[in-house]
């Protein structure tokens, strides 16, 4: 080989060294590449890892055990329900979550679990079994939406809660206070008359109690106070002390206008249901028509009839008698209820009659005598007229 080609040989050599010393760096650096963006890649995935896990705090609260647990998990679950599956978290019908149960889970969110149990509220002689989470019997009630005062009464077995319930109230009770009849003598009226001085009523005393409801049943009562708001004031009857005159006239016929007979009864004295169409009969050694009584009494009659809307509906008389002619209405303080009475005009013009005084009326107070007739047109004419009431013995 000759020298030229020797030097050919040779350069053609060192070009093949640097082409594989070149193609071992570009292997090289492809390599490097690789390591290096895999490296990246891995780092990515694991930041992408990485922030698919959420952190979480879930709180058990159970009052009955007296239980308070927190703890913080990282976790990647969908829902609330598959959070607690995996973290072995039960819940059951009587507990409560602060958050849906199939809500989605938040990362930081805070689970709390309270634990419940049903109790039986009594309260009021009822029972209502509830759902409660306190322990508290107090706040169990307020809880079940029961509100107990300060005054009530609270007890619990751990699995019921009775209620009662104590109440006080202020109780006004209005009592009469009677009045009385006090007579006083008066020279100048005849002997077995009356007259009314002063019309009396009765008084009000009012009591104040304080009175305890148990569950709603009275279980005590307690005088407060007692205050008279209206006095008593007492009816005053003058009381006649002067003697009967002695009669010097015959008395004057009744007027036939104003007597009658009640239905097919004679004339003769033979009670309250009898009228007697004679004249007036002046009171004699205390004798009238032949009667013996023990008040004569100067009074203002007036007159109603049997018809029930006159008399507020009803059609019998205080006592319970049906309504007819020989019934009179009084005052019971002045003529008591059951008298057999003789009644007649002052002037002599005409004679009710005996009657028996069974009935009362709003108006007929002190001197009032009201006479009952049959029919209306008879009491019309009346109007008001002054008569003399015998109070008979018989």
């Amino acid at each position: 080989m000759t020298n030229d080609e020797k030097i050919v040989s040779m350069s053609l050599e060192k070009i093949q060294q640097r082409r594989a010393k070149r193609r071992r760096n570009r292997k090289i650096k492809r390599i490097i590449a690789a390591f290096t963006s895999l490296a990246v890649c891995l780092t990515v995935s694991g930041f992408v890892y990485s922030s698919y896990l959420k952190e979480v705090s879930i709180t058990e609260i159970d009052e009955f055990n007296g239980t308070y647990e927190t703890k913080t998990i990282r976790t990647r679950a969908e829902n609330v329900t598959k959070l607690l599956e995996k973290n072995g978290v039960t819940v059951s019908d009587t507990d409560r979550v602060n958050v849906p149960i199939d809500a989605p889970v938040n990362d930081k969110e805070d689970i709390v679990i309270t634990r419940g149990k049903n109790m039986t509220i009594k309260a009021n002689g009822g029972e209502k079994t509830v759902t409660v989470t306190k322990a508290d019997p107090k706040e169990a009630l307020v809880e079940a939406g029961f509100v107990p005062d300060e005054a009530d009464q609270i007890s619990s077995d751990g699995n019921s809660i009775e209620l009662t319930t104590i109440d006080e109230e202020e109780e006004i009770i209005n009592e009469v206070i009677p009045h009385e009849t006090v007579y006083e003598d008066d020279a100048d009226l005849e002997i077995g008359t009356e007259s009314v001085r002063t019309e009396g009523y009765d008084g009000n005393l009012e009591k104040k109690f304080k009175v305890v409801y148990q569950n709603d049943a009275e279980v005590s009562r307690e005088l407060v106070s007692e205050t008279v708001t209206v006095e008593a004031v007492n009816t005053v009857i003058a009381r006649g002390t002067k003697p009967t005159p002695t009669p010097t006239e015959p008395p004057k016929p009744a007027k036939a206008s104003q007597t009658r007979s009640s239905g097919s009864e004679s004339s003769s004295d033979s009670g309250a249901n009898s009228y007697r169409p004679s004249g007036f009969a002046s009171g004699s050694n205390g004798t009238i028509d032949g009667h013996s009584y023990s008040k004569k009494i100067t009074m203002t009659a007036t007159a109603y009839s049997t018809s029930a809307h006159e008399n507020g509906g009803y059609t019998v008389s205080a006592v319970g008698n049906p309504l007819r002619y020989g019934i009179v209405a009084v005052d019971p303080n002045v003529i008591p209820l059951g008298s057999t009475v003789y009644v007649t005009s002052a002037d002599g013009s005409w004679t009710y009659g005996i009657a028996s005084a069974e009935d009362t009326g709003g108006a007929i107070k002190g001197n009032r005598i009201d006479l009952c007739y049959e029919s209306e047109s008879e009491t019309r004419v009346f109007g008001r007229q002054s008569c003399i009431v015998y109070v008979l013995d018989d």
